[in-house]
Order: structure tokens, then C-alpha cells, then sequence
């Protein structure tokens, strides 16, 4: 409990600081982030494109460069916006479009070469939902994943919550909860990644999306918790008040690595930022 005011604590003061902190990584649209994953010594990062000649997945590196990889298949993706490691793997990921198609692939760490291994599409969404957060919890009863529709002003979100099991990739027990956030007003979308800490808490980032211009806006929020026995305690509605706000940035690719909080962006037409807030929870 602690450890968690700590970096509640770090949050609110970042959202003082933390504005000019920000470190470009690329320019260009095609390649602004939607989802992120520890790789190597860098990150595996995926680009929300929908046309042929576009990338969808990218290595990057210590020093923000992007190595565009290689879609093995034809036909390519179509929106990616969320990433996640399986749990056990060190090259082994899980990738998901707005329309709930998930695909889980290995990526060969020398050539970084991708092996696709199984495609399905998520159960319990609607064709009004547009996913874009996705994670994945190891509890006693197995894998737990977590997705959500990112909503609008006019649709609260839906966070969904299911039993994998990686032996023939069946998704079960599904419950969903409504995500309603206060912050931001307009043009928000209440889930635009999903990350969990390593106690069990869930983080979202809520987004305001006026357009490929902006203006952006993010507040990030711890929206429940996840137990070691697989169950998912939602905040009560009062405890849902923003951790951290940023202006003119739109994050949706969030990882906790090694105690750190990097956040990433797709910022549209201003292409893709990084931020990592750093912290040592074992303080």
C-alpha cells in the first residue's frame, strides 16, 4: 500500500512537470504507437494503419529508433491497437485490431522475423465496441485477459474480462464492467491502452481525440485490481479521479518496466512521443 501512494504520489507531481519531458520518436503518422511490449533490449511497438503499404509492427530500440519488422501473411492487419507479451515467453506476443482479431506471434530475437501462430477473435463484443487496450494477468487459476472499448461521449466503455487458456487458446467466463471516467470532457475515449502494475492494479489511459490535429489530452487511472485468485475488483465510481493529466499528448501504449511507467503516443498528424516516469517501487 505503501509503494502504491508512492507512485500515486510521483504521478500527481508529473502532472506539474511532466509536460516538456516528452521525447519525440517519429514524425510521421504511420508510425505513431497504439501498443506496446517489452522486447530484448527495447520494445515491440504496433502502428494502427490500415493500408497496404503502411507498418504495422516495429522494433524499438534503446535510443527511440524504429526498425519496421516484416507481416509474414498477404493480407496484413487491419488497426492494431494494443500489444502484450504472453506470460512465459520472452519473444512470444499477443496483437489486437479495433475489431477484437487478436493474433498471437513469436518474433525471432536475431532476425526478428515473425511466426504467427493462431488468430481468433475476442468474445463478448458488440459491433459498436472499438477495442484498443489490452492485457493479461497470470493468476492461480490461470491467465486472466482484460480488454476494453475505448467508448465515447455519446457510449461509456466496456472493460471485458475473461479465462484463457493457452492449451487451445479458448477464452471463457467472460465479465464485463461499464467505464464511465470524468477526465477527459470532450471527444474522450475512456480506454485507449490498459497496463497492470506488478501488484495487480489496472491502469488506463483516457484520451481526448478531437481530431488528427488535436487539441490532445490524457489522463491516466488506476481502475481497479486484479487478485491472485483471478477476480477483478472495479473501483467504486468516487475513487475514479485521475492519477495523472497531460496536455497535448494522446497516449495509447502504456508498460510498467522495471518499476518505470512509460507512456507512448499517437498523436496523429504529429506522429508518436515517449515518456518514462521514473520510479523503484521497491523503495
Amino acid at each position: 500500500m505503501v509503494m502504491k501512494k508512492y507512485l500515486i504520489y510521483l504521478l500527481l507531481c508529473y502532472s506539474i512537470e511532466a509536460q516538456n519531458d516528452w521525447r519525440k520518436v517519429h514524425g510521421s503518422r504511420q508510425y505513431s504507437i497504439s501498443g506496446v511490449a517489452k522486447f530484448e533490449k527495447g520494445f515491440l511497438v504496433v502502428h494502427d494503419n490500415k493500408k497496404k503499404s503502411q507498418p504495422r509492427i516495429s522494433y524499438l530500440d534503446k535510443s527511440l529508433s524504429l526498425r519496421k519488422l516484416v507481416w509474414p501473411e498477404p493480407k496484413l492487419p487491419y488497426d492494431l491497437e494494443a500489444l502484450h507479451k504472453m506470460p512465459g515467453f520472452k519473444n512470444k506476443f499477443i496483437t489486437m485490431e479495433s475489431t477484437g482479431k487478436a493474433y498471437i506471434f513469436y518474433v525471432d530475437p536475431f532476425n526478428f522475423r515473425i511466426e504467427i501462430v493462431q488468430t481468433f477473435t475476442l468474445p463478448g463484443i458488440s459491433n459498436k465496441m472499438n477495442l484498443e487496450g489490452l492485457a493479461i494477468y497470470s493468476s492461480a487459476q490461470g491467465q486472466i485477459f482484460l480488454y476494453g472499448d475505448r467508448g465515447s461521449n455519446k457510449r461509456s466503455s466496456t472493460l471485458i474480462v475473461a479465462l484463457y487458456d493457452p492449451s487451445n487458446h479458448n477464452i471463457y467466463e467472460v465479465s464485463k464492467f461499464e467505464v464511465e471516467l470524468p477526465v477527459p470532457a470532450k471527444s474522450k475515449r475512456n480506454i485507449a491502452d490498459l497496463t497492470i502494475d506488478k501488484n495487480g492494479g489496472v491502469w488506463t489511459a483516457a484520451t481526448s481525440d478531437p481530431g488528427n490535429n488535436g487539441p490532445f489530452k490524457t489522463a491516466i487511472y488506476q481502475v481497479g485490481q486484479m487478485n491472485n485468485t483471478g477476480t477483478f475488483d472495479f473501483n467504486h465510481p468516487s475513487l475514479l479521479k485521475p492519477l495523472m493529466i497531460i496536455e497535448n499528448q494522446k497516449v495509447e501504449a502504456m508498460i510498467f518496466d522495471k518499476g518505470d511507467l512509460i507512456l507512448m503516443t499517437d498523436n496523429e498528424n504529429f506522429g508518436a512521443t515517449f515518456l518514462r516516469i521514473n520510479e523503484t517501487l521497491n523503495e
